[in-house]
């Protein structure tokens, strides 16, 4: 498995824990929020853009796994409160390979689900590559380009201690950015997460 992907998951398992405890609690307006909150930014926001491009080659499978969960997981978290378009979604995705038609008979996520998922080494490092993405992002935008634009060549300054936690999960940053070629360059007096864009040259752009 992929250390992205595992971070990922450990993430979406702390969402169930905590949305469980509310309603459990009868924090209905609570659950919705902090179920929301992960929908938009650690699912669709973040995970997807860093993970989209390996989980379209030939060996994405663990991101595939990992994107058919969070979507799974999800759809379940919000069925209480949205209860006629995620048993649509469930219909489309999920009933045949679960066996349950409905979202509303489908069980509860629980810890069994995440069981066979090995944790990640540092599950801070999902927060390391948001940083990171962003980072150079901001640096096409400061180009005047849009995020999509290709990066022939970025380099890139973070504290040791950031550097490190970026290794496992670089090649999914650089691939989400379309970056061809980077530099990583230590500088200790940024803050944990901090990036710096020491330089960046653009891609040719595609032909109209």
């Amino acid at each position: 498995d992929d250390e992205l992907d595992r971070a990922f998951v450990a993430r979406l398992r702390a969402l169930v824990d905590r949305v469980t405890r509310l309603y459990d609690d009868f924090e209905f307006a609570h659950a919705l929020q902090e179920t929301e909150a992960f929908f938009w930014h650690d699912f669709t926001d973040t995970y997807l853009e860093l993970a989209k491009v390996r989980a379209r080659d030939a060996q994405g499978g663990s991101a595939i796994a990992a994107l058919r969960l969070g979507l799974q997981v999800l759809l379940r978290l919000f069925a209480p409160v949205l209860p006629y378009i995620t048993e649509e979604v469930w219909a489309w995705a999920f009933a045949g390979e679960t066996g349950k038609p409905s979202i509303h008979a489908a069980p509860w996520p629980g810890a069994a689900e995440f069981a066979a998922i090995a944790a990640p080494a540092d599950a801070a490092c999902f927060d390391t590559a948001v940083a990171c993405l962003a980072a150079i992002n901001k640096g096409k935008s400061e180009g005047g380009v849009s995020v999509g634009r290709g990066v022939a060549m970025v380099t890139l300054r973070a504290s040791a201690a950031t550097l490190a936690r970026l290794t496992p999960v670089v090649s999914d940053v650089m691939a989400s950015a379309r970056v061809e070629r980077h530099a990583l360059e230590s500088a200790p007096g940024l803050a944990d997460d901090a990036f710096e864009v020491a330089g960046i040259a653009l891609a040719e752009a595609a032909p109209a």
